[in-house]
């Protein structure tokens, strides 16, 4: 938990940094606002593949868990609406799916899965289905969407 709080603010840290920077580079050289748009675009979207890599190397994730996976994201987003103005902030979509497809049934997960996939890697794909399948009482259905996985990456 600490760490991961540790992560958000050294990645807002680095966004206020660059921040900085590019102000200072304006007042030599003035930026077209499409530039600024390019740089923290690219910087959020990159931001928002950190988290979902994070998420995605889970092996296990409690009910605490995925709240404080909710509550550090948005702490993240919150944070950096302070200086950047992109709407909708790039990426934040893909994660904020991914952390509710954690609260999904396994036939819900099943259908999430088919429309999602191709956002995600396989490895984060994977990690989902066994994070939530451990409510699952059956083995045969971890591994069915596990295939399922398999077999759409495939594709």
């Amino acid at each position: 938990k600490q760490w991961y709080q540790r992560r958000v603010r050294g990645m807002v840290s680095e966004m206020e940094s660059l921040q900085g920077k590019l102000s200072s580079v304006s007042l030599c050289v003035p930026l077209p606002v499409e530039v600024y748009r390019m740089i923290w675009g690219l910087c959020v979207s990159q931001m928002c593949g950190v988290f979902l890599e994070g998420f995605g190397s889970a092996r296990k994730c409690t009910h605490e868990g995925r709240a404080w996976m909710q509550l550090d994201f948005q702490q993240f987003i919150v944070q950096i609406d302070r200086f950047i103005t992109l709407k909708p902030v790039p990426g934040k979509g893909a994660v904020d799916a991914f952390i509710k497809a954690y609260y999904l049934t396994e036939t819900d997960l099943e259908q999430w899965i088919r429309e999602h996939y191709m956002h995600y890697s396989a490895k984060q794909l994977h990690s989902l289905v066994n994070c939530t399948t451990t409510q699952i009482s059956k083995m045969i259905q971890r591994n069915r969407l596990s295939n399922l996985v398999d077999e759409l990456m495939r594709q």
